[in-house]
């Protein structure tokens, strides 16, 4: 049985004495394929794994769907990272980050009526829409790939971390801004409480 997991923010730091999953793998006598990048394969792979470090989400999805094919390969891990490298760039665009918080904050405001559900309705641009269109052909393709009797899981990994932790740098820098310390402080903690929620989905291939 192969298994493969999806996610963009695979690769945080373990907790300490944590085990590696692809050695406890190894150790039960189950080989296994990592494909990621190179800083990820370094970290996480096990000497028995089979490593592929990659350097795009094509160059990925291509070693993906070679190794869910070999018989030998009973764990295969990878990663689409295009979404995570957007909210990256996103963050780091000092324009689009005040544009950003300029709007939260209005929502943020807005949710304080009665009427509003609590937490933000984040809206979608068209770069964000392509992103995730393609990422959903890959996810199709690979799964295309799949043998009968395989499991497929996809986790999501956590929510937008980039304009979290580019917010908390601005506060720990104390970056001259339009927008109040107070209200930058508020949006951090819902974002925050959004960004920690991530979901997982599981398949068998029939």
């Amino acid at each position: 049985m192969h298994l493969v997991c999806l996610g963009p923010d695979f690769g945080s730091p373990p907790s300490f004495m944590r085990r590696k999953l692809l050695t406890i793998l190894s150790e039960s006598g189950k080989t296994s394929s990592v494909i990621d990048d190179i800083s990820i394969v370094k970290r996480y792979a096990s000497e028995s794994s089979h490593a592929f470090p990659v350097s795009s989400d094509d160059e990925a999805l291509l070693k993906a769907r070679k190794e869910v094919k070999n018989d030998r390969v009973h764990f295969v891990w990878t990663q689409f990272s295009e979404l995570n490298f957007h909210l990256k760039k996103q963050a780091e665009d000092e324009a689009k980050l005040n544009g950003k918080l300029a709007e939260l904050i209005s929502l943020l405001t807005c949710d304080k009526k009665p009427t509003n559900k609590k937490g933000f309705k984040n809206s979608v641009s068209s770069e964000l829409k392509e992103i995730l269109t393609r990422m959903d052909t890959r996810v199709r393709s690979l799964y295309a790939t799949l043998p009968t009797n395989t499991m497929l899981i996809i986790c999501t990994g956590h929510g937008d971390t980039a304009i979290v932790h580019r917010i908390r740098k601005m506060l720990a820098e104390q970056s001259e801004t339009l927008i109040s310390r107070e209200k930058i402080v508020k949006v951090l903690e819902e974002l925050q409480a959004q960004a920690e929620v991530a979901m997982c989905f599981v398949g068998v291939k029939h």
